[in-house]
């Protein structure tokens, strides 16, 4: 991180540092949120999918 700090950051005026930091910052946040809700979804899909098998195997 002091690499990245040291020659990137630091040429750079303190307002463009923190605009790049919030737009990292949300495109972190999009892609957890997107991974999250892939989780979830798939959960969903494997207990229906077990629920269904259950009542045909069962």
């Amino acid at each position: 991180m002091n690499l990245l700090h040291k020659y990137f950051f630091g040429y750079l005026p303190n307002r463009v540092k923190n605009i790049i930091r919030g737009i990292c910052l949300v495109v972190l946040v999009i892609l957890i949120i997107e991974m999250a809700i892939t989780f979830i979804f798939f959960i969903i899909i494997i207990a229906l999918l077990s629920k269904i098998v259950m009542r045909f195997f069962y």
